[in-house]
């Protein structure tokens, strides 16, 4: 059953930038009630007024638990229900795992991982709750990455926070089959965003400039991909064919996967940063 995007009401996390920002500008275009939430309220605001100022504000940082519950606790205030999760807020490191303190690891499990779990928890909790629309209970939209199918070199924390969210996500769609709920996954590959900026700033390294799959993708195109399936949901969301098809052979052959991957980093430098403009990317 197709579902209908005009005044279905959408949470979206980290919707102040990047692929996320890209959500709201299209769905509301097409009708939708959004929940805008992000940690950065003056970045929702101009948002909200550039889409016509009828939309949900909510300072949102997912790594706090009671965050998340007062996220979807507004929606429901405000609109009477949930009808689409879009847990897209997160974050990335560039560093050998082995030079990653488990400070380091700990928080960026904390908001990438525990901060999807426990929005999907409160979410589903009132989406079973509620009427159907068009037949369904609800959706939970997941941006995981490319990177959920492979570990990178470098960013080993993040890519196990993206298989991570993969992972739970599979479990959820089997545990919420007969329930009319729909769990899906997407994953981009580079995508122009602020990922590295933020990275870098994190990190205090350069950037690699490939991460094994040598395209890009536009944050819109793969908000378009996305909508597309909260229209007609589907487990998962690939916007770019050749990197599943890539993955796929990787997954057969990890031997050569790792001689590819080692080969490329070797040709990449990773020095402190110094004055450089930095690349804007997603993983």
């Amino acid at each position: 059953m197709r579902r209908s995007i005009n005044n279905m009401v959408v949470v979206i996390t980290g919707a102040s930038s990047g692929i996320g920002r890209s959500l709201a500008q299209q769905l509301a275009g097409r009708g939708a009630k959004l929940v805008l939430a992000a940690r950065r309220y003056d970045r929702l605001a101009m948002l909200n007024a550039s889409l016509g100022g009828t939309h949900l504000c909510k300072v949102t940082d997912v790594s706090e638990p009671e965050d998340c519950v007062a996220l979807i606790r507004a929606t429901v205030e405000t609109f009477g229900r949930v009808d689409t999760l879009i847990c897209n807020a997160g974050y990335g490191l560039i560093r050998p795992i082995l030079e990653t303190d488990s400070d380091e690891i700990l928080h960026i499990m904390k908001t990438n991982l525990i901060g999807t779990t426990e929005c999907c928890r409160a979410a589903v909790s009132c989406m079973l709750a509620q009427p159907p629309r068009d037949n369904w209970q609800g959706q939970i939209v997941i941006v995981s990455s490319a990177s959920a199918r492979r570990g990178l070199p470098d960013f080993g924390a993040y890519t196990a926070t993206k298989a991570a969210q993969l992972s739970i996500a599979e479990a959820m769609r089997v545990e919420l089959r007969h329930t009319g709920m729909s769990v899906t996954t997407v994953h981009p590959i580079t995508t122009t965003t602020e990922f590295f900026k933020t990275a870098i700033r994190l990190s205090g390294v350069r950037p690699p400039q490939r991460c094994g799959i040598e395209s890009f993708q536009s944050a819109e195109a793969v908000a378009s991909a996305i909508i597309s399936a909260m229209e007609k949901p589907r487990p998962e969301v690939w916007p770019n064919r050749r990197a599943r098809l890539l993955l796929g052979l990787a997954a057969f052959l990890p031997g050569i996967a790792d001689s590819i991957l080692a080969r490329r980093r070797k040709r990449r430098s990773r020095r402190l940063v110094v004055p450089v403009e930095p690349v804007d990317s997603v993983i």
